[in-house]
Order: C-alpha cells, then sequence, then structure tokens
C-alpha cells in the first residue's frame, strides 16, 4: 500500500505541468510513441499497418513498453469519448496527451514507491535505536524521519527527472520505473527479488541495466543482504523470464526472429556504432553530467554524509548506482539518459543527510542556522532553474507546433483530400501519428526520405513542411504553380546576452534592483518582459501551398 502525501500529489502535478508545457515529442521518443498509436488504432490481430514496418530504424527495439502504457491509456480514451460525445477530436494528440500521462505516471507512482519504501527504513532503523538507548522516555513514539519529504522536494525540483518522466524515451518506459521499484525492493529487505527483477528489466527494457544489475548482486553480497546462491537463482529467473517475454513479443511484431536489447548491444557496442554518435571522456558522467542534473550540486554534496551515517541497504543502492556509473563510463559514447536510474538512489542519499542535518543539528547553534536556511533555498534555486529549462526546452519542438499549425489552417478553410510532404527536421521535432487529423477528412501526411523516390512523388504535393525557406528553390510540377508561403514556425536559437549585459548594467546595476522593481511595479510583467528579449528565436520550418501562377 502507498502512503501518500500532498507532497506526492504535488510531485505528479509537476510531471504533468512539463507534459502540457511541452506537449511534443523528439525523434529519440518516436518508435515508442508511434507504436503505442499503433496499438491503440490497429489492435494487435494486424500489424501490416503499422509505423516501424515502413520506418524500421537502425535496430529493432521493444514493444513491451508500448503494450503496457497503450493497455494503460485505452480505458481513458474509452471515457475521453464518452464524455465528449458531441465534439469528436479532429485529432488523436489528446490520445498522445493521455499516452504521456500513463508513462508519467508510472515513473511517479514508482518514485513514490521508493521514497515510502526508504522512509520505513529510516524510520525502524532510528526505532531500534531509540528502544536501545535506556532512557525513561523510551516508550515515547518518535516523530517520523523527514527523509520521505526531502526526496519528494529534492526530486521534484529537478529538471531532467520531471521533464521527461512523461516523455517516451525507452529509458522512462518501463525502464526507470521498474528500476526504482528494484531499489525499493532493496531498501525493504528483498535484495532477492530486486536483482530478479533488475535482470528482468535489463534484458526487456534497458540492457545498460546490467552494471545497476551487477552492482546490487555485488554489494548485496558485501554488505550479507543476499547470498549468492540467492543472486544467482533470482537473476536466472528474471532473466530467463525476460528473454522469453520479449523473444516471443518482439518477434510477432518485427515478424522475425528478434532480441532488441541483444540486438542494440551488438550494433552499438560490439560493432562501436554508437561512438558515431560522439564520444565524450572517460570522467563525463561525474565532471559534467551529473553536476548538470544536480543544480545547485547539494544533493552530490550531501551524498558523503548520508553515506556515512545510511543503514546498509541504503548503502547497498547507493553503492551499486555509483558503480553504475562507473561502468558506463568505460562506453565512449555518453548521455545523461543511460544514467538516469542512479539518479533516484543518488537523491534518496542525499535527502537522508538533510533529513538528519535538519533533524539532528542544535537550533541555537549559528552554524546551524545557516545550514538549516542553504538546504531550504537550494530545492527553491534548482526548482527555479527547472522552469528556465522547461520554457526554453518547449521551444525546440518546432515540427509538432507546424503540424499543429498545418491542421488548424485545414480546418478553418475545410479543405480535405490534399497530400502534406513533411520533411526529416520537421519530423524529428514533434511530427508524430497522434497529430494528424482523423481519417474522414483525407489528408495524406507523406513522410518519404529517399531523395530519387520523392522527386516523382514531387507532383502529388499540395503542402509542404520544410526546413527550406526559399520558395524559388522548391521544385514545381510545371511553370504555372508555385509555392506560396503560409506559415513560419520559430524554435530557440540562444541568447541575446548583449541585451542581457546591457540591461543589468544600466537598469539593475545591482543585485537587488531588480527586486525592488518587481516590488514596486507589484507585477511581474518586467520580468517577462525581460526573458523575452533575452531569448532568441528563429524561424526553422516553413509551410508552403501549392497554388496557380496566374502572371
Amino acid at each position: 500500500m502507498l502512503r501518500w502525501s500532498f507532497l506526492d500529489s504535488f510531485l505528479l502535478v509537476v510531471i504533468i505541468t512539463h507534459l502540457m508545457i511541452s506537449p511534443f515529442t523528439k525523434v529519440e521518443e518516436s518508435f515508442t510513441i508511434q507504436a503505442i498509436h499503433d496499438i491503440l488504432k490497429y489492435g494487435v490481430t494486424d500489424i501490416s499497418q503499422y509505423d516501424h514496418l515502413k520506418f524500421p530504424g537502425v535496430v529493432p527495439r521493444t514493444f513491451v513498453g508500448s503494450l503496457v502504457i497503450a493497455a494503460m491509456t485505452k480505458p481513458f480514451i474509452y471515457v475521453s469519448s464518452f464524455l465528449s460525445q458531441q465534439s469528436v477530436p479532429t485529432s488523436g494528440f489528446e490520445a498522445q496527451l493521455l499516452a504521456r500521462c500513463m508513462i508519467g505516471l508510472t515513473n511517479g507512482l514508482s518514485l513514490v514507491f521508493l521514497k515510502n519504501k526508504a522512509q520505513k527504513l529510516i524510520d525502524s532503523v532510528q526505532k531500534k535505536k531509540n528502544k536501545s538507548k535506556e532512557s525513561p522516555n523510551n516508550d515515547d513514539e518518535e516523530p517520523p524521519s523527514t527523509i520521505g519529504g526531502w526526496f519528494s522536494v529534492f526530486c521534484l525540483s529537478q529538471f531532467h527527472l520531471m521533464y521527461y518522466s512523461s516523455r517516451s524515451l525507452p529509458n522512462f518506459v518501463g525502464a526507470l520505473p521498474l528500476s526504482n521499484i528494484v531499489v525499493a525492493y532493496v531498501l525493504g529487505g528483498d535484495a532477492g527479488r530486486a536483482i530478479g527483477l533488475c535482470a528482468f528489466t535489463t534484458v526487456v527494457f534497458r540492457l545498460e541495466l546490467g552494471a545497476m544489475c551487477a552492482g546490487l548482486s555485488l554489494f548485496s553480497i558485501i554488505y550479507k543482504q543476499a547470498s549468492v546462491t540467492r543472486v544467482i537463482k533470482y537473476g536466472l529467473i528474471g532473466a530467463i523470464f525476460g528473454s522469453a517475454l520479449t523473444v516471443f513479443a518482439d518477434s510477432y511484431f518485427w515478424q522475425r526472429w528478434t532480441f532488441p536489447e541483444m540486438d542494440a548491444f551488438v550494433f552499438n557496442i560490439v560493432n562501436g556504432q554508437s561512438s558515431k554518435w560522439g564520444t565524450k571522456p572517460f570522467v563525463a558522467y561525474f565532471t559534467g553530467f551529473l553536476p548538470m542534473m544536480f543544480m545547485p550540486p547539494t544533493v552530490l554534496l550531501l551524498n558523503y554524509l548520508g553515506f556515512k551515517i545510511a543503514p546498509k541497504p541504503l548503502k547497498v543502492i547507493a553503492l551499486a548506482s555509483f558503480f553504475h556509473v562507473f561502468v558506463l563510463s568505460f562506453q565512449p559514447h555518453k548521455e545523461w539518459r543511460f544514467i538516469i536510474y542512479a539518479i533516484p538512489p543518488i537523491t534518496l542519499l542525499g535527502s537522508h543527510s538533510a533529513s538528519y542535518l535538519f533533524e539532528n543539528m542544535d537550533p541555537g547553534l549559528g552554524r546551524a542556522t545557516i545550514t538549516r536556511i542553504l538546504l531550504l533555498l537550494s530545492p527553491v534555486v534548482s526548482l527555479s532553474i527547472s522552469a528556465a529549462f522547461l520554457y526554453i526546452s518547449s521551444m525546440n519542438y518546432p515540427g509538432g507546433q507546424a503540424l499543429m499549425s498545418f491542421n488548424d489552417y485545414i480546418l478553418l478553410h475545410d479543405i480535405k483530400n490534399v497530400t502534406v510532404h513533411i520533411d526529416v527536421p520537421a519530423c524529428m521535432t514533434g511530427v508524430t501519428l497522434f497529430g494528424e487529423l482523423n481519417d474522414q477528412y483525407g489528408i495524406t501526411y507523406d513522410k518519404t526520405e529517399d531523395v530519387q523516390e520523392l522527386t516523382s512523388m514531387w507532383p502529388s504535393f499540395d503542402y509542404l513542411i520544410l526546413s527550406q525557406g526559399d520558395s524559388s528553390a522548391l521544385p514545381t510540377s510545371n511553370n504555372n504553380t508555385k509555392w506560396e508561403l503560409i506559415h513560419t514556425t520559430k524554435a530557440f536559437a540562444g541568447f541575446n546576452t548583449s541585451y542581457l549585459a546591457y540591461t543589468f548594467e544600466n537598469q539593475y546595476s545591482n543585485g537587488f534592483s531588480i527586486v525592488h522593481h518587481l516590488l514596486e511595479e507589484q507585477s511581474f510583467s518586467p520580468l517577462v518582459d525581460l526573458v523575452k528579449n533575452t531569448i532568441i528565436q528563429s524561424d526553422l520550418l516553413f509551410t508552403y501551398k501549392k497554388v496557380d501562377d496566374l502572371r
């Protein structure tokens, strides 16, 4: 049973807020979101129209997570359809938001489950310590630890964890929520079941979790949380069951025998193909990615004390997390999402330290007061940074915005039975099958990539969504037609540092002047204007309509 608090609800609200402000998806998320769409629209008995058969990608990916999310989303679609019988949705974009809500829900609930297990562990440890003390007040009920509250606050103020919790990246669909449950099982004293679930998650969802699984196995044995026999037994059970599930399920959807995570391992690691996407030095995770994900680095700085005072199960998950980051450092190609599974345990260790300091420092000491103030300010600063990142990140999906604008244009002018070609940059920045208008409008959304094939198809296009800003450079079917620009879509292009420097030099010359100005105006409009003028957006995508040239 989950123990629920206001902070748990607020954590889910923060996840959904990130979703609503930035509702589109990028190319890294495309396989999962398209798979969810196809499962919801076509079912699983006839996969002939599935998107992955036309755009398979370089390696196969598992459908298991998409199946689970689609199954969770379907009842809500039924309810939504029932409540809106008078107005049929023009597209499936609402279903995309519902699907992403389900992804966010799985990640959010797994964090709550982890928090509850940690709270129960620390409370039981404190209770044992108090019982062992010879004191006349032994029978008094001790207040619960604040570790759960600190964990929730530290999590909801992080940008990467909250922003991506609802996104259809493979690391967040199945892998992260199950890894959180794995860590929770260790804290609950069931390391064997944790290792079995971790092995299952590794072979089905993300093979890099094998490093976490190895770390949990190693340190569970060292700290006597599980025997070698138990580790091997549960690890094999999880791996065998997971392998059978993914091979049979995914071989059906890919129409050939496949083991997706093993295929990806061979392609990326054995054949070294992942290095083509860029490489970073060995220490990049520790010196770059972890500090980037914890801004300010309060949680990281608290980890030392947190580990010193941690009970054995918490030490196991902490060491396993850093072991996971260490092992992945040997892989030249690095991305922050490969170590996302280590972030909740590292946050938990910092939360344990913050809880200890807040509960045990003498409030009469000046140093204790300063420490408490800094601890309370840290998540506020982190949340402010997260809000800024969210605002900027929401501008990075011009493809999705261009598609929505095109659909609005079609509906406004009651246009039917036309074809629009969408190029690769647009498809990579927010265009999904969910965003297409329903079949009754007869709109064909073409995403052909092959240049030769495009040449023969060009006369059939009525509209274009492209990154080409010069209409004169676009081919036409004959001399009597031309392309008319009907919409431009902007995207984030950087910061106007000269404006920012000038404003602070002349208008806000000291650190408190902007605060004074805001209080004096009793409005946030000066701050909003400052942000808008500092951020640069440039035209990135262009929507064209084919028209007859009457000259």
